[in-house]
C-alpha cells in the first residue's frame, strides 16, 4: 500500500513508469523542493535589509535557522495530507492514481516526518549557536544563551516541541508499533501538542527586524499548515460519522494459531475486493482505531476480518468475542445464543489498496506470509465468484497463489476456501503453491514421507497441489512465469513480513530486468 507499487491501468507512461522509477521521482521531487525552498529562503534573508543588524550578529545561523523553519513549514503542511485516507482513496480512483503512489502513503508520511525531524535538527542548532552569538554581543550580564535557550518563549516552545517530536518519532519504530500499539497510537496524537507549540513558537517572532516590519504579518506556520489541518478534521468527522452507522457483530470463529474470524453486518458498507476497515471497540477503548483487511468478498452480504490474536487490544477484543486460545480448534460464538456478550463495534471504511488492481493484469500473483495471507482471502473469493459469470474477470487470466508459513496449524483457517476454490474453479486458472518453513519432528517427517505416496492431498494443507519445505526461490519462480507468460505483464500482490517482501520486490525487479521473453513484473505491497 515496497515503496510506491505501480498500478496497471493502460496508460502512455506504463512502460517506463516501473515501481522504481515512481518511486525515484516522487522523492526526487519531495527532495528538490525542499532543496530548492531552502535556498531561496537563504538568499532572500540574506538580502533583506531590515535584518542587517541580525546578519552581523548572527552571521549564517540567522539564515539557516529561519530557512529550515520554512522547510519545516513545508513538511507540516504535507504530513497530513498523507493520512486523509478518504481523500486519498477518491484521488487514487482518479487519472492522479497512475501517477502518483497514492497507496504509499504511510511510507511517505514516514519519509516527510524523517524530513521534519532533519530539518528540525538544523534548525535547533542553528539557534543553538544564535543564542550564544546574543550573549557575546549584549554580554552575560544582560542576557545568557541559556536563558535565552530553556525560559524565553522561543526557547520554551522549542523545547517542548523537541521533547514531543522525541516521543512520537521513537514510539512510531516498527519494534514499538509492532509490540506495543498501544503506546504508538496515544504518543503519537501528541501530534496535537506539536502543532499547538508550533503556532506559539512563531508567535513570539524572535527575528523582529531593525523595524519590526518583519512580524507585522503575524506567524508563518499557520499559513502552510491550515489546508491540511482543515481536510484531516474533516476527515476525523467524517468518519466519526459513517461509523455510527448501523453495524452489529453477526458471527464470530476462533481458528487455530490465535486467529479469530469476526462477520459483521453493516449495509452501508459497499467494499471491493482486497480493501481495508478501521475498527473501533468502545468497550475496550473508544480512541483507538485499528485497521483490518477484509476477508469477505463483496458478493457474500456480511464483511469478514481475520485478527491475529497478539497484541493487547487484539487479545482483549478477541477475550469479548468468547475466544479461549487454551482450547484447541475452532469455536463459534452464534449472535442468536451470545447477543449480550458481543461487543459493540465502530466501522470506518472501507478503503483501497493496492490488490484491488489485480484484475487489471493479465497474471496475477498474490504471496501472502502467515497472518498476511488475509488481503487474498477476499480476493480468491471474488475471483471465484466472478468465474461463474462469464466476462467478469477484467483482464486477468491466470493467477498464482503463493502462501509462505511456518506454522502448520495457521493453513487450516484458510484451508476451507482453497479446497472450495481449487475443486470450482476453472482448471489451469488458478495455481496454488503454499511453503511450509517450520521445524517438523524427525518421526513426524518420516511418516509424512511414507504416507505421502498414497495420499491424493498434500497432507499438511489437505489440498490438491504439493506443499514445498523451505523457502521459496523467487528468482527461479518468476524464470519460470517469464518462460510460460512471455511478452506479459504479470502484476506481483504482497502482505506478510517485510524481510520477506523484500526479497519478493528484488526478484521482481531483477527478473523483469533480466527477462529474454519480454514478461514484466510489478510489484506491490499492503501497508497500514
Amino acid at each position: 500500500m515496497g515503496l510506491f507499487s505501480g498500478s496497471t491501468r493502460k496508460n502512455p507512461l506504463r512502460s517506463y513508469a516501473t515501481d522504481a522509477a515512481r518511486k525515484h521521482i516522487v522523492i526526487g521531487v519531495w527532495i528538490a523542493a525542499q532543496v530548492g525552498y531552502f535556498i531561496q529562503s537563504y538568499y532572500v534573508l540574506s538580502t533583506t535589509p531590515v535584518l542587517a543588524t541580525f546578519r552581523l550578529v548572527l552571521g549564517p545561523g540567522l539564515m539557516i535557522a529561519r530557512a529550515a523553519a520554512n522547510i519545516i513549514n513545508l513538511n507540516c503542511a504535507l504530513i497530513l495530507l498523507t493520512v486523509c485516507k478518504n481523500i486519498l482513496s477518491l484521488l487514487r480512483a482518479t487519472f492522479l492514481g497512475r501517477l502518483i503512489p497514492f497507496d504509499e502513503n504511510i511510507d511517505m508520511h514516514i519519509l516527510i516526518a524523517y524530513g521534519i525531524i532533519f530539518w528540525s535538527v538544523v534548525h535547533s542548532l542553528a539557534h543553538f549557536y544564535n543564542f550564544y552569538a546574543v550573549e557575546l554581543f549584549l554580554t552575560a550580564d544582560v542576557v545568557t544563551a541559556e536563558y535565552l535557550n530553556l525560559l524565553s518563549g522561543p526557547g520554551l516552545t522549542g523545547q517542548i516541541i523537541s521533547v514531543v517530536l522525541f516521543l512520537m518519532g521513537t514510539s512510531a519504530m516498527e519494534a514499538t508499533r509492532r509490540k506495543q500499539f498501544e503506546i504508538f497510537w496515544f504518543l503519537h496524537h501528541l501530534f496535537i501538542v506539536f502543532f499547538g507549540g508550533i503556532l506559539m513558537h512563531g508567535a513570539f517572532c524572535l527575528i523582529k527586524g531593525d523595524t519590526g516590519d518583519i512580524c507585522r504579518g503575524g506567524p508563518l506556520f499557520w499559513k502552510f499548515w491550515i489546508g491540511g489541518a482543515v481536510l484531516y478534521i474533516a476527515e476525523r468527522i467524517g468518519r466519526e460519522i459513517r461509523a455510527r452507522s448501523r453495524t452489529y457483530i453477526s458471527k464470530a470463529v476462533q481458528h487455530p494459531s490465535r486467529v479469530v474470524e469476526v462477520q459483521i453486518m453493516k449495509p452501508s458498507c459497499k467494499p471491493k475486493a482486497g480493501q481495508y476497515i478501521s475498527i473501533c471497540c468502545p468497550e475496550i477503548s473508544p480512541y483507538q482505531w485499528h485497521p483490518f483487511t477484509l476477508t469477505s468478498s463483496p458478493d457474500e452480504k456480511f464483511i469478514s476480518v481475520h485478527i491475529n490474536a497478539v497484541g493487547d487490544w487484539t487479545k482483549e477484543f478477541a477475550t469479548r468475542l468468547g475466544c479461549r486460545f487454551d482450547e484447541k480448534g475452532g469455536k463459534n460464538v452464534e449472535l442468536e445464543s451470545q447477543t449480550t456478550s458481543l461487543p459493540y463495534l465502530l466501522v470506518d471504511g472501507p478503503y483501497g489498496t493496492i490488490s484491488e488492481d489485480v484484475f487489471d493484469y493479465e497474471v496475477g500473483v498474490l504471496v501472502g506470509g502467515g497472518i498476511g495471507v488475509t488481503p487474498f482471502a477476499s480476493i480468491l473469493k471474488t475471483i471465484w465468484y466472478r468465474s461463474k459469470q462469464e466476462n467478469n474477470l477484467n483482464r486477468l487470466k491466470k493467477v498464482y497463489f503463493i502462501w509462505v508459513c511456518r506454522d502448520k496449524e495457521a493453513f487450516e483457517w484458510f484451508q476451507d476456501l482453497l479446497l472450495t476454490i481449487e475443486e470450482d474453479i476453472a482448471e489451469g486458472f488458478l495455481e496454488i503453491r503454499t511453503y511450509f518453513t517450520g521445524k517438523i519432528p524427525a518421526n513426524d517427517a518420516k511418516r509424512m514421507m511414507l504416507l505421502d505416496r498414497e495420499a491424493s492431498n498434500d497432507l499438511v494443507t489437505g489440498l490438491k497441489s504439493r506443499t514445498f519445505f523451505g523457502r521459496p526461490n523467487f528468482d527461479l519462480i518468476f524464470k519460470e512465469f517469464g518462460v510460460v507468460h512471455p511478452k506479459t505483464d504479470v502484476g506481483v500482490f504482497f502482505c506478510g513480513p517485510k524481510p520477506l517482501g523484500d526479497g519478493l520486490h528484488k526478484a521482481c525487479n531483477t527478473q523483469t530486468n533480466a527477462s529474454e521473453t519480454g514478461t514484466k513484473f510489478y510489484f506491490g505491497t499492503e501497508h497500514f
